[in-house]
């Protein structure tokens, strides 16, 4: 809670509440004469004019408040984390707690008067399933808490990559194992959720969408025209590309050697089978770059972009054939993509952008 202003009396057992108390129990003891560090931040003071030397009084605490990091920096990478379970989980620091120690301050449910930062100084990851699942969200605060992210050079948040289609394989209705129709790509999701009005944002990382799987190539299957039953060939489609993001998008399975995405690319397509006269399509590529499948006779998917998966391609074939044992598959759509920044409805936020965002940033729904 932020000390009275400057014509309130301060008490220094308020000074001692907000801030913690310090071994000698004087104003000198709330001096920082060395300056702290957390997941690259540096605080140089308690609070903005709280005098590091020289002259220190109450009146030195008109309107001051403890300042809180919330740990998004200490440890491996994350999946879907809520910056409010952090805090509540007591992953925090309070500046200037190396120095006040008796006792230290301790954390406030109700964090309305606080000044929190989030400091975020490693990578998060999101999962697929719903386009507003996101890698990282403020979650909810009381009305009054003055609150700021920060993403450090070595932070990254990104939206997972959606999975490639399966390539055809068969001549049942349907798509992927055992059935004709490559199957769509999946959507990729989205990195930062904001939930709470008036968040800052200071990005000096990396703020990413999750990219769209690549669709799946379709099968065909043939009979060589002569003059009685001929051979029958079939082929398989190619597996689309996974989406580029964290998890990057798993491989689609079916003909060819699609691959998975990862932080910085999308997968490629796998080609299309190749059997006499059949030739499975081409499986699209992931999004954001991934490269198409190649089908035989130019069937090929198309590569990922920066908007969606590339699409498969369906199968075809070359030459004569009877109009027996004649089945062809589509080629599946490649997945769309989430968004780099999403906040709930009604939510305005400001953020300073100082290196890179990849995707929309006014989406809509935070899950």
């Amino acid at each position: 809670m932020t000390l009275p202003t400057r014509g309130n009396p301060i008490s220094f057992s308020q000074i001692e509440s907000e801030f913690g108390g310090n071994p000698t129990n004087s104003f000198g003891g709330y001096r920082m004469g060395t300056p702290e560090t957390y997941g690259g931040k540096t605080f140089t003071e308690l609070d903005t004019g709280i005098p590091t030397s020289g002259t220190i009084n109450y009146g030195s605490f008109s309107g001051k408040q403890v300042h809180v990091v919330v740990d998004c920096h200490s440890g491996s990478t994350e999946n879907r984390v809520n910056m409010r379970s952090k805090y509540d989980n007591n992953n925090i620091d309070n500046v200037g707690e190396e120095i006040l120690n008796s006792p230290k301050a301790v954390r406030k449910t109700d964090t309305s008067g606080s000044r929190l930062w989030v400091r975020v100084n490693k990578s998060f990851g999101s999962a697929t399933g719903n386009v507003n699942n996101c890698a990282l969200r403020t979650g909810s605060w009381n009305a009054g808490t003055t609150f700021t992210i920060e993403i450090g050079s070595s932070g990254g948040i990104y939206g997972a990559g959606g999975d490639g289609g399966h390539g055809g394989t068969g001549e049942s209705g349907g798509c992927g194992s055992g059935n004709r129709d490559g199957c769509n790509g999946g959507d990729g999701t989205s990195g930062l959720g904001i939930e709470y009005y008036g968040s800052e944002v200071i990005n000096d990382g990396t703020i990413s969408t999750g990219y769209g799987g690549g669709g799946g190539g379709g099968f065909r299957k043939v009979e060589r025209e002569e003059m009685f039953s001929g051979p029958t060939y079939s082929a398989s489609g190619g597996g689309g590309g996974g989406g580029q993001g964290l998890p990057g998008g798993s491989a689609g399975g079916g003909a060819g050697s699609a691959t998975s995405g990862t932080t910085t690319a999308g997968g490629n397509g796998g080609n299309g089978g190749e059997n006499e006269q059949a030739h499975g399509g081409g499986g699209g590529g992931g999004g954001s770059n991934g490269s198409a499948g190649i089908g035989g006779n130019n069937n090929n998917g198309t590569a990922g972009t920066t908007s969606s998966g590339g699409n498969g391609a369906s199968g075809t074939h070359t030459g004569s054939i009877e109009s027996e044992n004649n089945v062809t598959g589509s080629g599946g759509t490649g997945g769309g993509v989430g968004a780099a920044i999403r906040k709930t409805s009604g939510i305005v936020f400001n953020i300073t952008n100082n290196a890179t965002i990849n995707g929309s940033q006014t989406a809509t729904g935070v899950a």
